[in-house]
């Protein structure tokens, strides 16, 4: 009987096991340093992060009137123990979370919400309670207006700042902030009043701007517009900074003595060809003067075309920066 022959260039069964091991491993390999880069290469967390959105409506899909944001409110501690002389409206608001620091109304606006503050917040760990927290400590993606741990919880410090979520749906608590990018828009809203459980402000906006906050989609630097305590000198070339990135000029004239309020938002204007650049959108005003009217002065609202973008933004439309040699203000530590 004749011997089979065995097939030329063919692999055995053991040969077939050593190299399918050698490809999961090499694959394997591969998986594991991929990962590492992204991880290595994510940057930091910034304050507020961004809700996905779709595409943006036109202004008038927006409502403007206020919302009842704690129409039910739930009384969670009846015991509670109220500060000595705080104001007694704020009261069912401290008894509910005692995190409660104040209130932020813009009349005109659906922005009207109670603000709180967490003693747990650490920007070294970007950990924020209220960030995905409601007023109840509940998880949402939507959070609650909050004050920067930094600023002074009942009193006001030079840059008073608060953060709310913003998206097209209406549900966040900063979503008609995006109407400020509209010169009409302010000229409307000019006021906005913040309470701090003793006393009630009113303070006139006197800019609206957008800022990067990765370093690397402006040349290594960033606009640190989030910063509550600085002297006259940071105060100077802070409001400089803000003066070169405002999307419109709103003729409200501002000191380097006087008492800011800053809102912060996300922002989406730098999206451009392709690239997705990460920013805020500030909407950022002063405390009235003792006898000052509230009323602007629409005629002295102008356009600023070529306001401030990141070098990002420039790269990607293939326009230079006028601002490249400008100053890189940063407040003093």
């Amino acid at each position: 009987m004749a011997k089979k022959k065995k097939k030329k260039g063919g692999l055995n069964t053991p040969m077939l096991v050593i190299s399918a091991v050698a490809l999961v491993v090499f694959l394997v390999f591969v998986a594991l340093t991929v990962r590492n880069i992204l991880i290595e290469d994510k940057p930091a967390e910034p304050v507020m992060e961004e809700v996905p959105q779709t595409a943006l409506p036109v202004a008038a899909d927006y409502t403007t009137e206020s919302r009842d944001l704690l129409g039910k409110l739930v009384i969670r501690d009846g015991g509670a123990e109220y500060l000595p002389d705080m104001l007694d409206r704020f009261k069912p608001l401290y008894a509910a979370n005692s995190d409660t620091i104040g209130y932020l109304k813009i009349p005109g606006t659906s922005i009207d919400t109670v603000v709180v503050q967490s003693d747990t917040d650490n920007g070294l760990t970007g950990k924020y309670k209220y960030l995905k927290n409601d007023f109840y400590g509940e998880f949402t993606k939507y959070g609650n207006a909050f004050l920067d741990y930094r600023c002074g919880k009942y009193t006001l410090s030079t840059n008073t700042i608060i953060y709310g979520h913003t998206t097209e749906d209406g549900q966040q608590v900063f979503y008609d902030l995006e109407k400020y990018m509209e010169p009409e828009y302010f000229k409307k809203n000019p006021i906005i009043e913040y309470s701090t459980l003793y006393n009630t402000y009113r303070f006139k906006i006197f800019s609206v701007f957008s800022t990067t906050v990765n370093a690397e989609d402006d040349g290594g630097y960033v606009f640190d517009y989030i910063y509550p305590t600085m002297d006259e000198e940071d105060m100077r070339g802070y409001l400089a900074g803000v003066q070169e990135r405002e999307l419109y000029h709103t003729g409200v004239d501002v000191a380097p003595t006087d008492k800011i309020l800053t809102l912060s938002t996300c922002s989406y204007l730098f999206h451009t060809n392709g690239r997705r650049i990460t920013a805020r959108l500030a909407v950022v005003a002063r405390m009235l003067r003792d006898g000052e009217d509230e009323a602007i002065d629409p005629t002295l609202v102008t356009a600023h075309s070529d306001y401030r973008r990141p070098q990002a933004w420039y790269n990607a439309v293939g326009q230079p920066n006028p601002y490249k040699d400008s100053a890189k203000w940063a407040p003093k530590y």
